[in-house]
């Protein structure tokens, strides 16, 4: 697995180091202009979702050429094998988009309300731990949905595997978030269950509380639930690269 994440990363490293230079030098030049707060606040989530998309894509890219490719089907690797590379290549990527978020968060934070900044750092432990912890779990769930939906297009046709794969991704989304709402009164698009944190801006003024737990039942079984989901979806994945996708 390790071998296969290296060769990914070296085979994509111009792509990878190119976009996060870019983001970094285009986020320290928009920050240090004179433009409105607004503005940049603008530009700055343009800049993020252009780098979430490029990463996000090249990812799925990755994931589609191991599931697919002759070279790796000659080595012995086990099938899970390219689904973990494949993931923690895409966490690779996350977590640096993430990292440059948070610094450049800290910097609007800063311009806002100073006290942003303090009342992030009095967050206790356990609610921090709690959404490090769900984040990463939505990330795994949302990279798994969309690495089976790959797996049983390809598995399906050779042509129009796009079109094939956007109809299995909607039934999925459709069917688990239906049985999420139906067993606990909640589905897959509430991220972040296990915390709650409101903020408002009134008149030009943000208003905040301190971040807090909300463990529940629900909130729980909705994260159990996407975690079997998960090893289902490994489940169909190994038997669809194993026994219907031909290598190319």
């Amino acid at each position: 697995m390790i071998k296969l994440l290296k060769y990914d990363l070296r085979r994509n490293a111009n792509l990878l180091l190119g976009v996060t230079v870019v983001l970094i030098i285009g986020e320290l030049v928009l920050l240090w202009s004179r433009a409105a707060l607004e503005i940049k606040l603008v530009l700055t989530v343009f800049f993020f979702i252009a780098a979430a998309v490029i990463f996000t894509i090249s990812s799925l890219k990755v994931f589609d050429y191991n599931i697919k490719s002759v070279s790796r089907r000659l080595l012995p690797v086990h099938a899970f094998s390219y689904v973990w590379a494949s993931l923690l290549y895409g966490l690779i990527n996350t977590l640096v988009l993430t990292l440059i978020g948070i610094g450049t968060a800290f910097y609007f934070f800063a311009k806002i309300d100073t006290s942003l900044i303090g009342d992030i750092f009095r967050i206790p432990v356990p609610v921090m731990a709690g959404i490090v912890v769900e984040y990463i779990l939505v990330l795994v769930y949302g990279y798994f949905t969309i690495y089976v939906t790959i797996a049983l297009a390809r598995s399906i046709t050779r042509k129009g595997v796009f079109w094939v794969g956007l109809i299995i991704f909607l039934i999925i989304t459709n069917v688990t978030g239906w049985l999420e709402n139906l067993m606990f009164n909640r589905d897959s698009s509430q991220i972040f269950s296990l915390v709650t944190f409101h903020a408002e801006v009134s008149n030009g003024v943000l208003s905040h509380d301190m971040a807090n737990s909300s463990m529940n039942l629900n909130s729980i079984g909705t994260l159990i639930f996407e975690v079997l989901l998960c090893a289902v979806y490994l489940l169909v994945i190994k038997w669809c690269v194993e026994k219907r996708i031909e290598a190319k």
